[in-house]
This record gives C-alpha cells, sequence and structure tokens, in this order.
C-alpha cells in the first residue's frame, strides 16, 4: 500500500461523521488517527467536554493529551498558509475560511473548557464516575482507591486470615490440602493473586448460582458428565470391580500371554494377574494394570496380544482384550475429569473464602482497588434501578467516545463501553446528537493478560 493509500485511509478513519473500528500494526499511525479525530470533532464544533478518551496507561494518556494540545498551539499561532495546509492534510479538503478562524481559536477553548478534554485511562474514568455517583453504585461517599501494591498486602493479609480460618473450617483445609499437594508455595501465592484479579468473574459465577458453592459444584460436575459427588477415587473402584465372568476370561488371557509370549506379552501378562489375583489392592494397583492397555499418554496400545501367545489362550484373546482396552480408556476420561473438577472446585473454594475476606478488609476500610472500579462502575451502568438516571446524566455530556490500544480492554473493561454507549444507537438520547464511537488497536500488540485483556474481543 503505497504512502497516499495509507494516508487516505487514515483521513477516512477519522472522519467525525462515523463510528470506526481501526486494526493496524505497530508504526502505521494508529494513534495519529485518533488525534486526528478529536482534532476533526473540534473543528467541526463539538464542545471538548462532550468527548471521551479512553486508553490503558497513564502513560499514554498523557501522551496523547500532550500530542492534541501540541497541535491545538500550533495552529492559534501559524501562518494563513502554513495553517490552510495543514488543515487541508488533516480532513483531506480544502478548509473555508471561517474553519480557519474556528481552528485559531480551539487551544483557548479547550483551555477554558471546565476539566478540559476528557483523556483519560478507564479506570480513571471509572473512578470519576463512581465518585459522581457513589449513593446509587453501593458505595459510601468518602471511598478511597488503592493502588497495587497496597492491594497486594490486604491480598497477603486476607491469604493469612483464610489460612487460619482453615484450623476451624473442614472444607477449606480439604481445598487447600489439595491444592497445596499439588503446588508449591510459591505458585501457590501467584493462584492466590490469580483468583483474586479474575474475581470479577468469579462473582458473576457465584451470583449466577445465587452465591451457593453447591450449586457451582453441581454444575460443574453436570458439564463434566459426572454423578454428584463421584471422585477419581469412585471412578477408581467402580473400575475395579468386575463381574466373575470377565475376570475368568482376563486370567486365563493372562496366563497365556504370561505363558507363550514374548517379553511384551509377558509383561503386560504379569501386570494383569497381578491385578486379578489380588482383588483386596485392585485399586492401589489400578495404573499398573491400565499401563498393559494404555501407553503414558493414555492412548490404546498398538498390539494388546501377539500372535504366539493368543494362539495358546482360548477363543478370541483380542476381541477380550479391547473391550477392556475400551472399558479403560473411558474410565481414565472419567478419572481426568473428576480429577479436573477436584482441582476446580478446590481453587474455586479458595477463591470463594480469598473474595469473602478481601473484601471485608476493603469494605470495611471504605477501599476499592483498580477492579473494584470497573466491577462497580460495570454494575452502575447496568442496574435497572438507577441505570436510566446514570444514563440520563451522561448522555447529556457525552456524544463521542474514543478508546485508544483497544486490544489490550478486557471483557469487564468493553462492558462498561457497550453500557456508555448503547444510547448512541438507540435513539433514545436525552438530545438529538450526532454520536459516534472509535476504537483503534493491533491484536499482535496485547501484552496484559495477566490482567485479562482479551485481544479475541477487539
Amino acid at each position: 500500500m503505497s504512502f497516499r493509500d495509507s494516508t487516505d485511509r487514515q483521513i477516512v478513519a477519522s472522519d467525525p461523521g462515523s463510528s470506526v473500528w481501526v486494526s493496524a500494526s505497530a508504526g502505521t499511525g494508529k494513534t495519529r488517527v485518533l488525534i486526528d479525530r478529536v482534532l476533526r470533532l473540534l473543528l467541526d464544533g463539538t464542545s471538548p467536554g462532550r468527548i471521551l478518551c479512553l486508553t490503558f496507561t497513564r502513560a499514554a494518556a498523557a501522551e496523547m493529551a500532550n500530542r492534541l494540545y501540541r497541535d491545538l498551539s500550533r495552529w492559534a499561532i501559524r501562518e494563513d498558509a502554513e495553517l490552510h495546509r495543514a488543515l487541508q492534510d488533516l480532513t483531506g479538503r480544502a478548509p473555508a475560511d471561517d474553519e480557519l478562524e474556528r481552528a485559531r481559536r480551539l487551544f483557548a477553548r479547550v483551555l477554558d473548557a471546565p476539566g478540559g478534554l476528557k483523556i483519560q485511562t478507564i479506570h480513571a474514568f471509572c473512578q470519576s464516575l463512581l465518585a459522581r455517583f457513589p449513593l446509587e453504585a453501593g458505595l459510601p461517599p468518602h471511598f478511597s482507591v488503592i493502588d497495587e501494591r497496597t492491594s497486594t498486602e490486604l491480598l497477603d493479609e486476607a491469604r493469612n486470615r483464610v489460612l487460619v480460618r482453615a484450623r476451624t473450617d473442614a472444607k477449606l483445609a480439604d481445598s487447600l490440602h489439595h491444592l497445596t499437594s499439588h503446588v508449591s508455595e510459591d505458585r501457590f501465592g501467584d493462584m492466590a493473586r490469580r483468583l483474586t484479579a479474575e474475581r470479577s468473574r468469579l462473582e458473576r459465577l457465584f451470583r449466577r448460582f445465587d452465591n451457593s458453592f453447591a450449586a457451582v459444584s453441581s454444575a460443574i460436575r453436570e458439564a463434566l458428565g459426572l454423578d454428584a459427588g463421584e471422585d477419581e477415587a469412585a471412578v477408581v473402584a467402580a473400575t475395579c470391580d468386575l463381574s466373575g465372568s470377565l475376570v475368568e476370561g482376563l486370567r486365563h488371557v493372562a496366563d497365556a500371554m504370561s505363558r507363550g509370549g514374548g517379553a511384551t506379552d509377558r509383561r503386560h501378562g504379569a501386570l494383569i494377574g497381578e491385578w486379578l489375583d489380588n482383588p483386596e489392592r485392585r485399586e492401589d494397583l489400578f495404573p499398573r494394570y491400565v499401563s498393559a492397555f494404555l501407553t503414558r499418554q493414555g492412548t490404546r496400545r498398538a498390539k494388546l496380544i501377539h500372535k504366539e501367545a493368543s494362539g495358546k489362550a482360548f477363543g478370541d484373546a483380542g476381541a477380550l482384550l479391547d473391550r477392556e482396552a475400551d472399558r479403560l480408556e473411558a474410565a481414565v476420561a472419567r478419572i481426568g475429569n473428576a480429577r479436573t473438577a477436584s482441582d476446580t472446585l478446590a481453587a474455586l473454594y479458595l477463591g470463594y473464602a480469598l473474595l469473602g475476606v478481601y473484601g471485608e478488609v476493603k469494605q470495611r476500610q471504605a477501599l476499592l482497588d483498580y477492579e473494584d472500579l470497573i466491577a462497580h462502575a460495570g454494575r452502575l451502568l447496568m442496574r435497572s434501578e438507577v441505570a436510566p438516571w446514570v444514563h440520563y446524566k451522561l448522555d447529556g455530556g457525552l456524544d463521542h467516545v474514543l478508546i485508544d490500544e483497544a486490544q489490550d480492554t478486557n471483557d469487564e473493561q468493553w462492558r462498561v463501553v457497550a453500557s456508555l454507549t448503547e444510547e448512541f444507537f438507540a435513539g433514545m438520547g436525552a438530545r438529538d446528537a450526532h454520536r459516534t464511537i472509535f476504537a483503534v488497536g493491533d491484536a499482535k500488540q496485547s501484552i496484559y493478560s495477566f490482567q485479562q485483556a482479551d485481544p479475541h474481543l477487539f
């Protein structure tokens, strides 16, 4: 694509008359297009207070503001010919004389506007929204926002309290024992932090089931095809409970493999025979028994019995072993599901306890962390009993929402953006005005997966 083609596309994307979604690679001028769009909105007469620019980091917000103010300040002092050329490059057409005068006055107009241009991180925007409507959001008006360091300290305090609580909470103790038997001390701390970072999703999950952990547990087991209370031990026990005829058939085949086969048949025959001859130890010997039929990767062995051993067994030994391999494959898959359920429920119960204690600590001190800002703002904008009033007040103040680095926006943050802009296209706004949304990003540049950024949502 030529430079001229690229510039033409940037002019089209920055057109304030359309809602636009821009996906472009690094170095192609994505943020420049967003800044050009804001300049053109202002040039078209949009009040600075009706434009909201959201980005992901404070540094990006500051950079965007600096570039906008720099361009506006230059417009104020440029010679007519230079300003004419700058506006033509911006809009793709020759500016009228009144546009030149309007462009010169924009810098002063922006500086005089109450609050100036709204160029904020999404967290800063949510904080200002909640500060404006604290009671509607169910928050104390004097709430404070804590930084990540304080949040980590409070999380550590919550984790310690949960560990103490486990002394008297048997279910919590079982969950902790299960988790600590699978992960190291360092990884356990990381897991606790990850659970807290995902608290918005966890809270939505628990609210979906009326905060009943039993209901969540039942839903997970059902999704994995497990019966109520079915765990790995129960699956193994059921698999080890064989009918007499199957035991006798397998024993005869195992004897034939041990006596007449090659080294592999003799080894597998011995494993099968050992398992069959020790019914009281079958659950302990189960992994060894399975290894005679399945590989370590859980796939069926290419050959369960060789010709020389098969010839010494009565009937179709291969078919009998095939049926048993089918049964064991199904059992191993079910065991995997049972392990997944156990691991998931142990982590969820820990998360459930951590969220409860962490929330208590913050509520007692009227504190919110960054994730709380997003979650509370999203709920405020969607609460049926107060959302219309909040939207009405915001409807009087926003006409254009622009999102920079949109690939780093996560699901909860997109909910806030969607709630802000849903009235734009519903034909039910407080004012009859042209309103737009603009987003720009590059999925390949998404680097905040640890903060749940999801480039697929972009």
